[in-house]
């Protein structure tokens, strides 16, 4: 099973356990997984340009991806937090995808956090340029 399985899976198992599966083939739900994958794949080739060892790896993963899910608004509203902290958790991409996705599925279209998607697409874009500007100057 590779990870489209996995995250189909997972959408699959959300929309049958809330029983809002329509609440999940929202084009705007669709759109901001999206995006959040070209996110994290950026951030991937980031990494992988940038560490010496396999080891290192890890490292990321620990210091930057587990603290920004549970800091990423995934378990709470960022509204509620006070302002040093919630100027933390705004500067999280995941705390975009989490608002956007949440909205996207169980709020009406006209409370729809818009600033979401040019927010999620300017950090993918500056990410797969940086990754990309790796690349092309990479030295064995």
């Amino acid at each position: 099973m590779d990870s489209q399985d996995s995250s189909a899976a997972v959408v699959l198992v959300a929309a049958i356990f809330t029983g809002k599966v329509w609440s999940f083939l929202n084009p705007l739900f669709w759109l901001l997984l999206v995006l959040n994958c070209a996110v994290f794949a950026g951030l991937g080739v980031i990494v992988g340009l940038k560490v010496r060892s396999l080891e290192s790896v890890g490292l990321f993963n620990n210091f930057l991806i587990v603290p920004m899910s549970f800091l990423g608004a995934t378990f709470f509203e960022p509204g509620t937090l006070p302002g040093f902290l919630k100027a933390v958790v705004y500067l999280l991409p995941l705390t975009y995808t989490s608002i956007g996705l949440r909205a996207a599925a169980y709020l009406p279209l006209s409370q729809f956090p818009w600033y979401t998607i040019p927010v999620l697409l300017t950090v993918a874009i500056a990410l797969s340029f940086y990754g990309a500007y790796l690349f092309s100057h990479q030295q064995d």
